[in-house]
């Protein structure tokens, strides 16, 4: 049996029992303490231990297996500084995803022309940024924050590229216009839409709130689909409806236990 990293976490509160719960072999038993866990850190899918350097089977076992979990981390040798760095190198599976994304494109379309197309669409460039901007009528700007400098501009998809038929990768309704730094949260659904009597205002997840206000971005503010038109707000809204769906199941997965 190998070790995961499954994230970080902090204690939260502790609970005074008696408790019953199951053991790591399965078996009910007794203790005197329960444990309210928040997530301070979790990778796309738990990483392998065995990617690290550092890693070795039988101080893993002796630092972590059985009632070790819930104590402090160790710090000779520091492993925060090691999951930190192991989190940072392998937390996220981003460059795994384009380069299935691509590789399945190369496989599934062989027309060349509409395999370009598709593939810029999935970098959200080419023919997808400029239908997102010819569709929402505000030029080369952020849709959320209104900036306007173009290096800083990312075409991001709504639902996911990899979740979407060729023609939803093509369609602008399923495409945001976003400054890089809200890009990358909309695109990991830690910031999504949610509509309030037809207006759209931005929800982020509880745990980011406080960091990202230092990014000028909080909570309720308005995305402007004035510009849209009633045919392509409906497609818009299906899109949104779907992403925000994601946006709750993800901070419900991260709520801090009972």
């Amino acid at each position: 049996m190998d070790y995961f990293l499954e994230g970080i976490f902090r204690i939260r509160r502790r609970h005074t029992g008696p408790w019953l719960l199951k053991s790591l072999r399965g078996e009910i038993k007794e203790y005197s303490r329960r444990l309210s866990m928040e997530p301070v850190r979790r990778p796309d899918a738990p990483v392998p231990l065995s990617a690290a350097p550092w890693y070795s089977r039988e101080d893993v076992h002796r630092h972590f297996s059985s009632g070790q979990n819930f104590n402090p981390l160790p710090t000779a040798p520091d492993y925060k500084v090691r999951f930190d760095e192991l989190l940072a190198g392998y937390g996220s599976n981003e460059a795994a995803y384009l380069i299935e994304d691509l590789d399945r494109l190369s496989r599934e379309v062989p027309d060349v022309t509409e395999r370009d197309v598709l593939a810029k669409a999935r970098i959200g460039q080419g023919r997808f940024r400029a239908d997102i901007v010819a569709a929402w009528r505000k030029g080369e700007t952020c849709a959320l924050t209104r900036l306007g400098i173009r290096e800083m501009l990312i075409a991001s998809h709504i639902k996911p590229w990899r979740d979407s038929s060729n023609a939803e990768r093509l369609d602008p309704m399923n495409g945001l216009l976003l400054v890089a730094h809200a890009d990358k949260l909309f695109d990991r659904f830690l910031m999504s839409f949610q509509e309030i009597r037809g207006t759209f205002v931005s929800v982020l997840h509880p745990r980011i709130r406080l960091d990202v206000e230092k990014l000028g971005l909080r909570n309720d503010m308005v995305l402007d689909t004035s510009q849209l038109g009633f045919s392509n707000e409906s497609r818009f809204r299906r899109y949104m409806a779907e992403h925000l769906e994601r946006h709750i199941d993800l901070a419900h997965r991260n709520k801090p236990s009972c």
